[in-house]
């Protein structure tokens, strides 16, 4: 693997989504529960700040997560906090979606601010005592407690990294990034792949279970396998074969097509098991079953931070 070509292939990116919380620690109220219970440090109560039916708020919610599996679904992961790995093939349609998905976040903000001072006094009938004036923003405040960032750095490259150091020290810190590079270009691989087993293995099981075949779950496929050798930056040889394999055997077939035919269903299953197994040999062993990607928040990635 030619390290130096890989750095016009592939960009180090982050992508930041503020919000406001909308919820808000009440400490009266987690006193007067753990006096009733005569306890102490029990819990936390958390207030819903907002009514409940708030949707001008809930849009804009929802446009953010949008934004945040956007970003998830084209790009890698990469071993550092809040950064992945953006791939350049993928960039000018991405890079035009997330700025569709923007000019819509910020619309939906300014009909959430235009709704805002309706739906405090809202929740100040819904909270009743609960209420509490300070837990509230100025409208003008608001307006900052919005907003997306997106930046994109170089990948690292050894053979750029010169700074003032005695040459032996430099060497090292050389070897190192390359180290690194060859490790996060294994850490991508083997998301990509592993994107690409969890929804193999969902159509095997189906297909092998009695009962309608769920498009979902073979839309899925065909996606990824359209999208997935976008993400193959790194070009590496069995990652392409599994990804060609994917797109010849599985992708070809529609829902409809594996419904109408049991023989079909059973053949296409036992190739996606053949290429299940192409998979785990290429990762090492066979993965854990993945499962979503936690609502970020400030602490974890600054993909969705949750402003107060």
């Amino acid at each position: 693997m030619n390290i130096t070509n890989i750095k016009s292939k592939v960009m180090l990116s982050s992508v930041t989504i503020s919000t406001w919380q909308a919820r808000c620690f009440d400490v009266k109220a987690t006193e007067e529960v753990e006096k009733s219970h005569e306890t102490k440090g029990i819990g936390r109560f958390n207030k819903r700040l907002m009514p409940e039916h708030a949707p001008s708020y809930k849009e804009v919610v929802s446009i953010g997560n949008r934004i945040r599996s956007y970003y998830y679904d084209h790009s890698l992961k990469y071993d550092q906090l809040g950064v992945r790995l953006l791939p350049t093939m993928v960039y000018m349609d991405f890079a035009d979606q997330m700025r569709k998905l923007k000019d819509e976040f910020e619309l939906a903000v300014s009909v959430f601010l235009t709704d805002y001072l309706d739906l405090k006094e809202k929740a100040r009938a819904e909270l009743n005592g609960l209420f509490n004036e300070a837990d509230y923003p100025s409208l003008a405040q608001m307006s900052g407690k919005f907003g997306i960032k997106m930046a994109v750095l170089p990948f690292p490259d050894a053979s750029q990294f010169g700074i003032d150091l005695p040459d032996d020290v430099l060497s090292a810190l050389r070897t190192d990034i390359d180290q690194h590079v060859l490790a996060s270009i294994s850490t991508a691989n083997n998301d990509l792949v592993g994107r690409l087993y969890e929804a193999t293995s969902k159509l095997a099981d189906r297909l092998y279970a009695e009962g309608n075949v769920r498009l979902d779950v073979t839309n899925q496929v065909r996606e990824l396998c359209e999208l997935l050798p976008k993400l193959n930056f790194s070009n590496d040889p069995k990652l392409t074969h599994i990804l060609e394999q994917a797109k010849k055997h599985l992708a070809v077939h529609t829902g409809a097509d594996l419904k109408e035919s049991r023989v079909l269903r059973s053949q296409v299953a036992a190739k996606a098991q053949e290429i299940e197994g192409l998979m785990a040999a290429f990762m090492g062993s066979t993965p854990e079953p993945m499962i979503d990607q936690e609502p970020a928040t400030q602490e974890q990635t600054p993909l969705l931070r949750l402003v107060a």
